[in-house]
């Protein structure tokens, strides 16, 4: 919860009529109303209480889906990696450099494969010398587990690219047998600044915790913590049962006090977070004390005053909790650079579309839509250029479809488009014709003509898959498919 913000003239003069009101009223009487002044004032310090619980349960699970995709991001890219494992290096360095043409380049530091001794055998980043990883905890887990499962390592200081990273590993089986750990390194910094856009207030915090309670990643003070092994001690350590849930504590970072939501992810992480105290009882702590030392001095209609306050503040608390559902759905279900629908709301829509076309025997076409060479574009004229450029791809693909059909996009250069139909394998074809063509026109930004194609995979319901998880991914198969077979192009 951020610092209260400056009212506009629009609030400001009933508050002050009501002040006005309160002080040509205390000359009549001083002696009723302390009681109830009393009990309003601490209700309300409740409600405010209560209201910031539920925000911070509210913001932690918004937050928690924005991190648990990003993590679904990389671990499909790790997959891919692993599935080629066994076919050498050269098979294994194109399937690494192809994963992270899809991924941040100021994120992923490098994916790496670790030898069943422990040494690394693979760096995306080229040739490096030999090096024992077997002594990480992540390798040591992984190489003692039997279940195929993703590990989330604490931060780790890298002792060939000389950085703090956070990495994210499934271990490589030959036969049933453990045969190495596929990891990716993702920078601490990187992290953190993906929180920082989601907008903490300036003393509230985001923190990502591990499984054993393990500190990951924070807003607050977030590079104090590396290396020292840093363990929260809280009841969503152990309660594993318990999906999300709130708490009052003391930070480690600041010794303050915040009001925690927590929320834990599928990926077995848990999204935490802090709003500040202080900040959440600074307006009733201020109101209490205002009337408290009015009341001193005013008559006893200073109660009325006061009720007539608190009904003029319930109607402004109302508007902004209206505003505030309004910063809140928005970023849970629309894309902050295109606009578009994200996953939440892709997801959301595509099991609606799947019910109709289920009762009325239709079928649902799924594209999967992943820019070609967008990552040089980004890389030669900045992210700046690269998010205006993603906006245009947007545009280009609301064109080309109809008002019933969604265009969403997942993150990074990928777009999926939902599009309901009677018969649909025609009409996917057309389509994924059409985003080829139109996506492979020149773009002017700003007046650089910049060019790009697409690769598109195409799904269909019921004769690909039969949910939205299940059409997703096999559009995304399908369009590696069109990527391995050119790119510009499409396939089904």
């Amino acid at each position: 919860m951020s610092s209260p913000a400056v009212q506009p003239p629009s609030i400001q003069w009933p508050l002050n009529a009501i002040r006005l009101a309160i002080v040509v009223a205390s000359l009549i009487t001083l002696v009723f109303g302390w009681g109830d002044m009393l009990r309003n004032a601490s209700e309300a310090e409740a409600a405010v209480l209560e209201r910031a619980r539920l925000q911070a349960r509210a913001q932690a699970r918004t937050v928690g889906e924005v991190v648990q995709a990003t993590l679904n991001g990389f671990d499909l890219a790790l997959k891919s990696v692993r599935a080629v494992a066994g076919e050498g290096p050269a098979a294994i360095d194109r399937q690494a450099q192809l994963a992270l043409q899809g991924l941040a380049s100021d994120f992923v530091l490098q994916i790496f494969i670790i030898d069943r001794e422990g040494y690394l055998s693979y760096s995306s980043l080229g040739p490096s010398p030999r090096n024992d990883l077997g002594d990480r905890d992540y390798f040591r887990q992984l190489s003692a587990a039997r279940d195929d499962f993703l590990v989330i390592s604490e931060p780790v200081l890298g002792r060939l690219i000389g950085r703090w990273s956070i990495q994210v590993a499934r271990a490589i089986r030959r036969d049933g047998v453990f045969d190495g750990v596929v990891s990716m390194a993702l920078s601490v910094d990187g992290w953190t600044e993906q929180l920082m856009r989601l907008d903490p207030g300036p003393r509230d915090t985001l923190t990502l915790v591990g499984r054993q309670g393990e500190l990951l990643v924070r807003t607050l003070d977030g590079g104090a913590h590396y290396g020292k092994g840093l363990r929260l001690q809280r009841p969503f350590v152990t309660e594993y049962e318990v999906q999300e849930g709130d708490y009052t504590g003391e930070s480690r970072a600041d010794g303050e006090k915040r009001i925690y939501g927590w929320r834990r992810l599928p990926s077995g992480v848990i999204m935490v977070s802090g709003l500040m105290l202080e900040d959440v009882l600074a307006p009733a702590r201020q109101a209490r004390e205002w009337a408290m030392v009015r009341g001193m001095a005013l008559s006893a209609i200073f109660l009325l005053a006061i009720l007539a306050l608190l009904a003029a503040l319930g109607r402004y608390g109302q508007a902004m909790r209206r505003l505030a559902s309004v910063e809140i759905w928005q970023r849970a279900n629309f894309d902050l650079v295109t606009g578009l629908p994200n996953r939440a709301l892709l997801l959301d829509r595509l099991g609606r579309m799947l019910q109709h076309a289920r009762r009325q025997g239709a079928e649902v076409v799924v594209l999967f839509i992943d820019l070609d060479l967008f990552k040089p574009v980004n890389d030669r004229f900045g992210h700046e250029f690269g998010d205006r450029l993603l906006v245009e791809v947007a545009r280009r693909l609301e064109q080309l479809f109809r008002s019933e059909d969604t265009v969403a996009r997942l993150g990074g250069d990928e777009f999926v488009v939902l599009m309901p139909a009677v018969t649909g394998k025609e009409l996917a074809a057309q389509a994924a014709r059409k985003v080829v063509e139109r996506l492979s026109e020149p773009f002017d930004i700003d007046g650089q003509a910049v060019s790009i194609s697409a690769s598109v995979g195409v799904a269909l319901f019921p004769q690909d898959a039969d949910s939205p998880a299940a059409l997703i991914a096999g559009a995304d198969a399908a369009m590696y498919r069109a990527k391995n077979a050119g790119r510009a192009t499409w396939r089904s």
